[in-house]
Parts: C-alpha cells; structure tokens; sequence
C-alpha cells in the first residue's frame, strides 16, 4: 500500500480528492454539490479510512499484484484501491445489471488502464461456479487480497468466502465489510434493508474465529476492526475437487453430562433398605 496515502487524501466536508479524482462522499451528500456527476460515489467515511491506514501501515511490502473485488457501485472504492496498491490486475464484480460511470471510463481511459481494471456487471457473490471462471480467466496466479463490500448478508457472504478463499495464496488476505452492522443503530433502525434479516454478518465473521482456534491451517488468522474484518489465508492446500466449508474447519468437541446431582438427604435415604423404612413392617409367614 502507498506508504504517503494518508497525505495525499484531502478531506472537505462533503468529498476528499486523491490528487486529480474526486469521491463525494455520500454519508454527507448535500444539496449543494457543485461538481454533478464528475465524481465517484464513496461509501467509505474517513473513520474507516483512517482503519484501513493502520491496518495497512504494518503490513507493508506484503503482495497486492492480483486484486478481486465484490461489489461496484459506481466504482469509487474500486479506483480507491486500484489507486493504493497499484496492483497488476484488479477485477471488481456487482450483482447490479449496468455499466460503469462516465466518471470510471475516464478515469480508466486517463490511466490507460484497460488491460489491468477490468468490472463485471450482473455476477451474484453467491454464485460460486461463475466467480471461479472470472477469476480462472483474469488471474495468471492466486489472488492476493479479496474485498467483499457487497451484500453484507449471510448466506451470499459464506457462499462467495468459502469459493474464493482457497484461491488466495498462503499469507494473502480476504476483508469482509461491515460486519458488525447487527449492532449498529443505523443499519437496525427503521427503513434499512438490513433490519428484517434474520441472520447478523457477525455470526459468519464468529464462525471464522472458531475456525482460527481450531487450528485446521486454512484460516490462519482473524483480525476485526469496527469497520471490516481481514482474515489470513493459511498454508494447507485446499484440493480443487473437494468443497471448502467453513462449517468443517471447526472443531467442536461435545460437552460432557454434568453428573446427575442428588441431594445428601435423597442418597442417604436411598441407601436405607425398604424393611426399615416408616410405615413398612414385615409380613408374618403363614
């Protein structure tokens, strides 16, 4: 990651600028915006940014050459990355049926980009024999970072994680966004699509820690911050013929039966043969 990125972002109100691009930033969208649609739309605010430069910040020199990204939207965050690790190929995909933003061909054209910025419109996450092929098609090697800001549901997420997972090479890491957004007022409250979901993203995000504590080699580290969650690539080989479950690298061992506890007053009383017992006498022989 640009070591200098913090100092090349400059923050306003409503947008931050990363030298010529400009990212409006939507949790502040106003009525005066005065730049129509020559922008990117960022979803991101400064305090996940902020996340992502310490997070980065000890993990320089790692590998970003192969980029895979789930979800586009108008491709703010996909010229964000594409901008930060400089990588040789990055692949972005959305389940949205569209093209790319008049703003994103620019930005792509201005860089001659072409060859290294490629989107796919229309791909489910959870459709695991298609994103296999993209990435088969895309990608001379494994996958280096994958980040997943698509759905934020359950299902989907596991579907997409346990597909492309095994694609990333050992030490490579794979972010999941939002996952704590079952504790967060603002995607619980009224009107949000996320509130009548039965299934919190955390609940996925926990199973991938109990993977971590059993120690299988797969998942090989979890690290969660507010805004997203990394999760290390192991070095054991997932065979390309045999489904990869989270749910399988999980030891549970089962719990032991508490022993049946019986009152002292009961076990004593147990012990006392039935002839002895109050109200019991012993039948005379004819």
């Amino acid at each position: 990651m640009d070591a200098g990125l913090g100092k090349r972002l400059i923050w306003q109100r409503d947008r931050v600028r990363l030298d010529d691009i400009v990212f409006r930033l939507e949790l502040a969208k106003s009525d005066d915006w005065d730049l129509g649609d020559r922008c990117f739309v960022f979803y991101k605010t400064k305090e996940l940014v902020d996340q992502y430069l310490q997070f980065w910040s000890s993990r320089e020199g790692l590998p970003t050459e192969h980029i895979l990204e789930i979800g586009i939207y108008d491709g703010g965050s996909v010229a964000f990355w594409f901008e930060n690790f400089q990588p040789r190929k990055h692949v972005a995909i959305d389940l949205e049926r569209k093209d790319d933003s008049e703003y994103f061909k620019w930005y792509v054209a201005s860089r001659g980009l072409q060859d290294r910025l490629k989107t796919y419109w229309g791909v489910d996450q959870a459709d695991g024999e298609r994103l296999r092929e993209i990435v088969h098609r895309e990608f001379s090697g494994p996958l280096d970072l994958i980040v997943d800001d698509a759905s934020h549901l359950y299902a989907p997420t596991m579907k997409s994680f346990e597909t492309l997972f095994p694609l990333v090479r050992p030490g490579g890491l794979y972010i999941i966004e939002d996952w704590g957004w079952g504790y967060d007022q603002h995607w619980m409250g009224p009107g949000s699509p996320l509130s009548t979901e039965k299934i919190a993203l955390s609940k996925f995000v926990i199973e991938l820690l109990e993977a971590v504590g059993s120690a299988r080699g797969v998942i090989n580290s979890l690290i969660a911050c507010g805004g997203f969650a990394a999760i290390e690539r192991g070095a054991r080989t997932v065979e390309s013929d045999t489904p990869f479950k989270v749910r399988d690298e999980i030891l549970r061992y089962p719990r032991r039966r508490k022993p049946l506890h019986i009152p002292a007053v009961a076990r004593v009383k147990m012990h006392i043969p039935r002839l002895l017992l109050p109200g019991r006498r012993r039948r005379r022989r004819a």
